[in-house]
């Protein structure tokens, strides 16, 4: 039975961190274009935050009720793997070199109608920072802020 609660909570840890993500890779990206790399990273990981707080809490820790402690320690937590995620992202940025893939979108006589550019070097450090980021943030919570009550 607690392999099955285990592997049900890490279930939905993952569901939420993927919806989470989908925020911080939209808000990232499009702060990406017109900020600063770190202060886009900052501010689309503070946006996720908020996404996988109120589900974590609600649905995969299942604990429903007002803690402003608990809500401190979150973000105590979270303050920790922004800058893992901040630190990390930037490390690779610098790392990986600045190749772009592109996406066109043709019509029948081969105009260009959409493109669209996406940078590999954004897109590596954004994956690594996140993976970087997701395991300090799981053992955070299981393990400590929403540590199960004997």
């Amino acid at each position: 039975m607690a392999i099955y609660q285990a592997s049900k909570q890490l279930t939905k840890f993952i569901i939420s961190g993927i919806l989470a993500v989908g925020v911080d890779f939209t808000v990232y990206y499009v702060l990406s274009q017109f900020l600063d790399p770190s202060l886009s990273k900052a501010i689309s990981f503070c946006s996720g935050m908020v996404v996988t707080y109120n589900m974590n809490k609600f649905w995969t820790w299942k604990q429903p009720e007002k803690n402003n402690k608990r809500l401190l320690l979150f973000s105590t937590l979270y303050a920790l793997a922004l800058m893992v995620n901040v630190g990390t992202n930037n490390i690779i940025l610098d790392a990986l070199p600045n190749y772009t893939f592109s996406f066109s979108l043709n019509d029948e006589k081969l105009d260009i109608i959409k493109r669209l550019v996406v940078g590999v070097d954004k897109l590596g450090a954004f994956i690594i920072a996140t993976v970087a980021s997701v395991a300090i943030t799981y053992v955070g919570q299981k393990y400590w802020l929403f540590k199960a009550k004997n």
